[in-house]
């Protein structure tokens, strides 16, 4: 279990984290350390635990703007897609001035521009405030989190950073249904309003990880080490390589479809009759059942830690293409409900088992850009897909396509798969 959170750990926090560390701290208590990792569980909490929100605003948003599913789907896609992809455009930054600074100025700028939102007179402000501005600050807490809790720990840096992982889907599980009782009351500027308050109560954390500098184990990167794995990583010239390549199409294409059930399940729960509390229900549920999923990977890692990670990747991928068929296929609440079930299974033990196949792909020296790249690519998926979905829904009048679509591309993620660990071993 100890190696396979390693793998986690390194995920996590590489893109500021490499093999050459230099030790400037003291030793900080129990309680620092307990602070800092309360600290950054907020600021996941808040971060992608934040995008199923915007999935039940989603529908408010196309009522008061009249707007085109296509255009408001853009909101949570650009949101959620920069959380992943601007990390790395700020991963400079936070090297240089640490993080809590940037926490400070990224929940700054969040907190405003969602309030400034709520004054929206179309759906392209709502798009610019909520899903640029938004979704890019968002990556840097979302990055200094791992960061901090990397510097952080040492002796017990993979469990720090396990349980940090948790907070996603706490957020994804209670937030939905916080803004569902929110916009009943205020309305969905109100809500916005009420959650941009929320996202300011991250700048305390910005200051309890900047009075805890002192005791970060940081790190400096030479240009030698970059340099060396910049030349492996744009060689290809084995087996592996194209394994890898391979890889990288996958972390393009599954993670913006494997999204249509956190983006789109409250506008399809109305289109079928029920109302907006209900597919509230099934939304926050996506994350209760994807916290499941990513305990049962552990501990398949864990009973199996020698296990090749492609062949379980390639499995989940089938049963993720199951989930999306049966919640568009089986219209009652209940057939919904075991789609839900099944795709957050399927989807906390795919994200639980990524990290495991990056480094089992590329080796621990070049591991550090390999999941830089990865996501990057998700990021990118991501945007797309979100314009794709709404697309679809204003073209066909349903998102039947959508999910059918999604369908094709998880069982030809789990074909890949299995051609991946075929090259592995040939």
């Amino acid at each position: 279990m100890a190696n396979r959170l390693d793998k986690l750990e390194t995920s996590e926090k590489t893109p500021l984290l490499s093999e050459s560390t230099k030790l400037v701290r003291t030793t900080p208590s129990k309680w620092r350390q307990c602070s800092v990792l309360i600290a950054c569980m907020y600021l996941h909490f808040m971060s992608l635990g934040f995008a199923p929100v915007l999935g039940v605003i989603y529908v408010e948003l196309i009522r008061q703007f009249n707007s085109a599913r296509s255009e408001t789907a853009i909101v949570q896609s650009m949101y959620q897609g920069l959380t992943y992809v601007g990390g790395i455009l700020f991963s400079g930054v936070v090297s240089k001035i640490e993080v809590g600074p940037p926490v400070m100025i990224a929940s700054a700028s969040s907190g405003l521009a969602l309030f400034i939102s709520a004054f929206s007179v179309n759906i392209y402000m709502v798009i610019v405030l909520v899903g640029f501005v938004g979704g890019m600050s968002m990556s840097i807490n979302y990055l200094c989190a791992f960061v901090a809790v990397g510097w952080m720990f040492v002796a017990n840096r993979r469990a720090a950073l396990a349980f940090l992982t948790m907070a996603t889907a706490v957020g994804q599980t209670a937030l939905p249904n916080i803004a569902d009782y929110l916009i009943d009351e205020y309305g969905w500027a109100g809500t916005f309003m009420i959650a941009s308050g929320l996202i300011l109560n991250s700048i305390p954390c910005g200051l309890v990880l900047y009075f805890s500098r002192d005791f970060f184990l940081t790190e400096n990167k030479t240009s030698a080490t970059s340099s060396s794995v910049r030349e492996k990583m744009c060689q290809c010239r084995s087996k592996q390589d194209v394994a890898y390549i391979m890889f990288v199409v996958v972390c393009l294409i599954f993670p913006g479809t494997s999204a249509v059930e956190s983006w789109f399940t409250v506008d399809i729960s109305e289109l079928r009759g029920f109302d907006r509390q209900q597919g509230t229900i099934l939304l926050s549920l996506v994350g209760a059942f994807g916290l499941v999923g990513r305990l049962l990977g552990t501990i398949l890692l864990t009973f199996w830690p020698t296990i090749s990670i492609a062949i379980p990747l390639a499995i989940a991928f089938q049963f993720l293409a199951l989930a999306h068929f049966l919640v568009v296929y089986l219209t009652d609440f209940y057939g919904m409900l075991g789609g839900i079930f099944v795709r957050g299974i399927s989807i906390g033990m795919v994200m639980c088992l990524l990290p495991g196949m990056q480094l089992e792909l590329r080796g621990i020296n070049r591991f550090p850009r390999t999941v830089a790249l990865c996501n990057v690519t998700s990021g990118l998926g991501i945007v797309v897909c979100g314009y794709l979905g709404g697309f679809i829904a204003d073209w066909t009048g349903s998102y039947d396509l959508a999910f059918y679509i999604a369908v094709g591309v998880s069982v030809f993620c789990g074909l890949l798969m299995v051609v991946i660990k075929c090259l592995q071993y040939v």
